[in-house]
């Protein structure tokens, strides 16, 4: 962070000394993304333009993603993306980010058509392609995309992942687990073990520490509510659900969070120190300031849907008492398969082998018990399950809890156009079904050669610390 910061020193002084330098405000822009300032990032790249940068298309592309991926505004981010098309239509990037762009916002037609646009423009990379198959549910193996993926297969993960989607939806789930297990490992070996047992014990030994005030300063009815648990439980489903409400403005996996705990000395799932009083109160005006960024109406109410921020609710709760805390669930086997067919990021080391996920599954299901236990009126639990075989019933005891109203319009979740960020943003735009519960009898076979008889259990095996 030190360097990011003299980094953005140093850009400051030469957009000072030189208005009219175009390529000091492009590297503005760079940093100041970097910084997570993003408002800033926004207004440098603008600037870099209209002072004539040469070769403009990098920071167009570049002002998208941050009006996109940081900023939630992804109407920006086409009118930009568009632009850079219209003057430079085979821009790998800018065809790339559009069609992602597409995804995000449910545009399915758009997206195939520019995910097949990229893929012929840089036929040697996969990943469009790979991509191409996630948004395209007619793709097979007998396709041209699907031999082409075979063609260029060989240890990558992302093409041997798309090979375990066209093969699961052939029916042939012996060969897609084959290539899970082959992406699995590829990605392994280039992940730092996972510090599973010490994790564990550092987290649940923090459990016993203070917990948060009780809320003095805000009303109920303002809070914000956190969408948080275990990764592919649910979380973006329900932050959709919620997305239809006239009340709730969703900010999807806010990265204000974690930047927050990593500066007090945390990580993803290592709880940072507890800040003081001070801390408190700076931390909740960058809170706010962050809400104007993301252009949140103070008449109504943010979900933040930060499945990580389980590790870090004491924090949370330490600078927004009055915050409501949704904690999602979902039969851990079914979570288990998902997860170990996601690619997540390389943080999540867990995420590459059964067993792991299995002991982390636990170890979240053992925090989100504390919290429930602890403070009901503040943290609640949702099952997946529960959700897709009654949805009236569900979220009119959730909204009760939350102290709205419920909306029969949050039954068409499904239809809304906002942008999703996560994995799980084509499930998003389809109506809740129960296609995917029990999804893990597919692979039984493998997972009891892992698992044994406690595959049949509930619950995940709770490992000892």
């Amino acid at each position: 962070m030190e360097n990011v910061n003299q980094q953005l020193t140093h850009w400051q002084r030469q957009v000072a000394a030189d208005p009219h330098n175009a390529t000091a405000w492009f590297n503005l822009g760079w940093w100041s993304n970097k910084a997570g300032l993003f408002t800033q990032a926004v207004k440098a790249y603008e600037r870099s333009l209209a002072c004539g940068l040469s070769d403009p298309e990098e920071a167009i592309s570049n002002l998208a993603s941050v009006y996109s991926e940081r900023l939630a505004n992804p109407a920006a981010a086409a009118q930009w993306l568009d632009r850079a098309l219209d003057t430079y239509p085979n821009y790998y990037p800018a065809v790339f980010n559009r069609a992602h762009l597409a995804e995000q916002t449910g545009d399915r037609e758009l997206a195939c058509q520019l995910f097949a646009r990229a893929a012929t423009l840089s036929p040697d990379d996969p990943y469009a392609l790979a991509r191409l198959v996630e948004a395209d549910p007619t793709l097979t193996l007998d396709s041209a995309a699907g031999r082409k993926l075979e063609e260029l297969a060989g240890n990558n993960p992302d093409v041997l992942m798309a090979l375990y989607r066209l093969r699961e939806r052939a029916g042939d789930h012996a060969s897609a687990w084959g290539s899970l297990v082959q992406a699995n490992e590829a990605d392994k070996v280039k992940q730092p073990a996972w510090p599973g047992a010490q994790w564990r014990s550092l987290i649940l030994d923090q459990l016993q520490s203070n917990l948060p005030s009780a809320a003095t300063d805000s009303p109920e009815g303002d809070a914000p509510v956190f969408i948080l648990g275990m990764f592919r439980t649910g979380s973006t489903l329900l932050e959709q659900i919620l997305a239809a409400h006239p009340r709730f403005n969703p900010l999807g996996e806010s990265e204000f969070w974690p930047r927050e705990i990593h500066a007090l000395g945390g990580g993803m799932i290592k709880p940072g120190r507890r800040p003081d009083a001070s801390e408190q109160m700076e931390i909740k005006s960058r809170w706010r300031e962050h809400l104007v960024d993301r252009r949140a109406s103070k008449e109504v109410r943010v979900t933040d849907k930060r499945p990580d921020n389980l590790f870090h609710i004491a924090t949370i709760l330490d600078v927004l008492p009055e915050a409501k805390i949704i904690v999602t669930e979902r039969d851990w086997r079914d979570t288990l398969v998902s997860v170990y067919g996601t690619r997540l990021h390389p943080q999540h080391g867990y995420a590459t082998e059964p067993m792991a996920i299995a002991q982390h599954i636990a170890l979240c299901r053992q925090v989100a018990d504390f919290w429930v236990e602890a403070l009901p009126d503040k943290i609640r639990k949702v099952s997946y399950e529960a959700l897709v075989d009654d949805p009236e019933s569900t979220l009119r005891a959730l909204f009760a809890w939350l102290d709205e109203d419920w909306d029969p319009a949050c039954l068409d979740f499904h239809t809304l156009d906002n942008s999703v960020r996560t994995a799980s943003v084509w499930q998003v735009r389809e109506p809740l079904g129960s296609s995917r519960k029990g999804r893990w009898r597919s692979y039984e076979e493998p997972l009891r050669e892992i698992f044994n008889s406690v595959l049949d259990e509930p619950l995940p095996p709770v490992f000892s610390v």
